[in-house]
This record gives C-alpha cells, structure tokens and sequence, in this order.
C-alpha cells in the first residue's frame, strides 16, 4: 500500500483552504464572543486550533511545495532543522492537548468540585493544559538544536532528510514511541470511550437528575475530534507498539508508512470539526456564509387590473426633453 506524491498534494491541498478558514473563523468566535472564550471546556480547543494553524500554514505548505517541486522549498540547514522542528513538536502537542482534553472533560462534566475555586482552576485546569501545550516544544528544541546533527542536507527527501536528527541512541527513540506517540493517542482513545460510558451510565441511573443538554455540546465536540485520531493515528501507533514489543518492521511496512502520511490530515481536519461540532460556532458559520452569497432576485406572479381607457383621437401634449 503506497500513497503516490501526486496524491498527497492533491489530498492536503484540498483540505488546506477550508481548514485554514475553519481555524481564522473558530478563533474569531472563541476570543471575541464573552461567552464563549470564557467557558473553560473552549480554552484548550483555542490552543489546538491554533497549533494547528501555525502546522498547516508551515508544515503542510512546505509539503505541498515539496510534492509539487520533487525538492525543498529551501537548501538551507536553518530551514531544514525548523521544519522538522515544527513537524514534531506541534504535531505532538495538538495530541497531548487533545489527550488532555480527553481527560479534563470528565472533570468538567462528573467533578465539577475540583475546578469550584480560581486557585484549582490554576492547579487542575491551566497548569495542565500549558504544560502539555509546551512540554513538546522544549524536548524537541534539545532534540534538533541543542544535540548535533551528523546528518547532511538531502533536498529531495521532505524535512531534508533530518528526520533522525537526535535518535543516534535507543534512549531517545523509546521515549519519543512511547511518551510523545503512544501515550497521548491511546490517551484519546481510552478517555473517550470511557466518557461515552460514564455518560450513558449516569443518564440511565440519574434519569432526569443528569444534565445532559448541559454537556452534550462538549461531548459530541471531542467524540468528534477523538474519531479523527481513532481513524487517521490509531492504527499506526498499534504498530509501532508492536514494533518496539519486537515484531519484524518489514510486517506492515507499506500500511505503516502510507498512514503515517495520512496523519498528516489529522491537523487539516480538527478546525473543520471544531467548527461545525459547536451549534453557536456552526450557526454563525452558515449566517456568514449566506451573506456571502449573491443575492437572488424572486419573480412572484400578480395579478394587474387594467382600466379601460376612453377612445379619443386628440393627442396629448408631448413634454419636451432638455
């Protein structure tokens, strides 16, 4: 199972444009609407649209540019090490602030108590969320600036070839499969289902006791998001899970390889689901995109009455025009 260049570029191409508008529309909402950049579930959904903002405006414009040329977009050894900086620890990020959103819903929604005071807001709901969010950018900057490259630039290979900067030892490459990979996917994968079960189980015993207009919102958002990872990063972390349990690479190597390539929709798609999982977002989507559109004139039948006018053969004066 391969996945041809042409394909790749016609498939993130695609997606760009709608999920770069999806990110620039979310973010208006989420920081301009009061009530909604005040609810807390939206905070780390602002992070992750704009982490994936910042990968699709660098990372996948630089691919597409890649694809489309056969080489780099640029030669340089700066260039090289930033792209496949932004390439791993953005993309991991988003994962980890996903997983985290994953794990925070069940506070937001069955422990409302640990979120009752500004100063557990601190400890439970921001500290966790920052740190996540920022934990990656500071171990890969170690990994590709700070740790020499024995590497040479290769423009013919995406990321100039420098994807194994900083994995010369077994050390690095277990912790990156597992804390950076695994963790968070099975993270996503885990929370949310247990979700769906805590959810389901509280509105059968609580009947009308339990709220559930008052979180289905947010829960249908990160099923949603969740479904994405589930489909587009699952499958190859289960591999590379095996992988490290010892199994030979060459099992699977093609369908490893070639998801590896679709994950990369996984950023082009979050905006977009983000948009449309919100109804308050999703409405004024469509509003906005209805004005947009040309204005359509209605032609409505009537009926005209016509007076009958009386037979004369005088004709009447003309008004001359200047």
């Amino acid at each position: 199972m391969t996945i041809s260049p042409f394909f790749r570029l016609c498939l993130y191409l695609s997606l760009l444009i709608p999920s770069l508008f999806c990110s620039l529309f979310t973010l208006y909402y989420y920081l301009f609407d009061r009530i909604l950049r005040k609810t807390l579930s939206n905070h780390v959904l602002i992070l992750i649209t704009t982490y994936s903002l910042i990968y699709n405006l660098t990372d996948i414009v630089w691919l597409i540019d890649f694809y489309r040329n056969g080489y780099t977009l640029s030669s340089s050894r700066t260039f090289c090490l930033i792209w496949t900086y932004i390439d791993f620890s953005v993309f991991v990020s988003v994962s980890y602030l996903v997983a985290w959103a994953s794990i925070e819903r069940h506070l937001l929604i069955f422990h409302q108590n640990i979120i009752s005071t500004k100063i557990k807001t601190i400890i439970f709901h921001y500290i966790p969320m920052f740190g996540f969010g920022f934990y990656p950018s500071i171990y890969y900057l170690i990994i590709f600036v700070f740790i020499p490259c024995p590497l040479s630039v290769n423009i013919q290979k995406t990321r100039c070839g420098l994807t194994n900067c900083g994995y010369g030892n077994g050390l690095t490459t277990l912790w990156d499969g597992i804390f950076n990979n695994m963790i968070p996917v099975f993270s996503i994968i885990i929370f949310s289902f247990l979700l769906i079960i805590r959810v389901w189980y509280q509105k059968y015993r609580m009947r009308q006791r339990f709220q559930w207009k008052k979180y289905r919102k947010m829960t249908i958002q990160l099923l949603s998001i969740s479904l994405i990872y589930l489909i587009f990063l699952f499958p190859p972390t289960i591999l590379l899970c095996l992988y490290s349990s010892g199994l030979s690479y060459y099992v699977g190597a093609d369908f490893y390889s070639a998801s590896l390539y679709l994950s990369y929709v996984i950023t082009l798609l979050l905006p977009i689901v983000s948009t449309f999982s919100l109804p308050e977002v999703r409405t004024k989507f469509f509003k906005l995109t209805q004005l947009s559109q040309p204005f359509k004139r209605s032609i409505v039948p009537q009926t005209i009455t016509v007076q009958p006018v009386p037979f004369s053969r005088t004709i009447p004066n003309r008004t001359t025009r200047t």
